[in-house]
């Protein structure tokens, strides 16, 4: 069974009270994709809609047959008046509640699935596989829709990515604390520059407390003197 790749380019959600919630999403084929046209053209040149239902229950069918969870609708030009619309395709899916709560987070913070896969046109031993399989095209397998007999493809199965963000890592300064800082080591001259202010200060120290001992003791002297004499008298 051909895999369809999508890629969302704008979304909506719709909400009604009474119904299921949709999120509505426009996607183009992927770059990397082809899928031709029997009618002409290919399928990347036609703009597309992807409706995907909310689904309460947790069951796959929903009657359109056995395993089918949607459909791929091809909607052919009308007209060529002012009024006229072009070609188009519709993708219509349903998916359980709580995929659908996650879907729903990621649209709500601003970004879009980054791909879209989808299984369509049925099982090999279906008649609707003949609606889209391979051709060979100069030597090249392509895939063709024969959007003119099979308007409508069933999905049995779709995958969806996410994208998901990652923070960068910081290219700014860093902060160092002076906990962090390193501690520079003194050189052979710092420390006999250090020493030599050491010794002075001891020096100069010594030479205070040397004056001030002999102060102290002169006043000692006079004052025995002093005593010495009144007591003689």
């Amino acid at each position: 069974m051909p895999l369809v790749e999508f890629r969302p380019t704008k979304a909506r959600l719709v909400m009604e009270s009474a119904r299921e919630s949709v999120l509505v999403m426009k996607v183009v084929l992927d770059s990397g994709d082809a899928v031709e046209l029997t009618t002409g053209g290919s399928l990347e040149s036609l703009q597309g809609v992807l409706r995907i239902r909310e689904r309460k229950s947790n069951g796959i069918g929903n009657g359109i047959g056995s395993g089918v969870i949607g459909s791929v609708v091809y909607v052919a030009e009308t007209g060529r008046d002012a009024g006229a619309t072009s070609a188009k395709f519709q993708i219509n899916v349903a998916m359980a509640a709580d995929k659908f709560a996650t879907l729903l987070r990621v649209a709500n913070a601003g970004r879009l699935p980054t791909k879209f896969f989808v299984d369509a046109g049925g099982r090999p031993d279906d008649a609707g596989a003949k609606a889209l399989g391979y051709r060979m095209r100069a030597g090249t397998r392509v895939k063709v829709w024969d959007n003119h007999s099979h308007r409508t493809l069933p999905v049995t199965h779709f995958v969806m990515i996410l994208p998901i963000d990652v923070p960068a890592p910081s290219e700014g300064p860093l902060l160092v604390t002076e906990s962090d800082a390193p501690v520079a080591l003194a050189t052979n001259a710092q420390v006999a520059e250090l020493m030599d202010d050491m010794l002075v200060f001891q020096s100069d120290t010594r030479n205070t407390m040397f004056g001030l001992i002999c102060v102290l003791a002169i006043v000692a002297l006079a004052a025995l003197a002093l005593g010495l004499a009144i007591f003689f008298r």
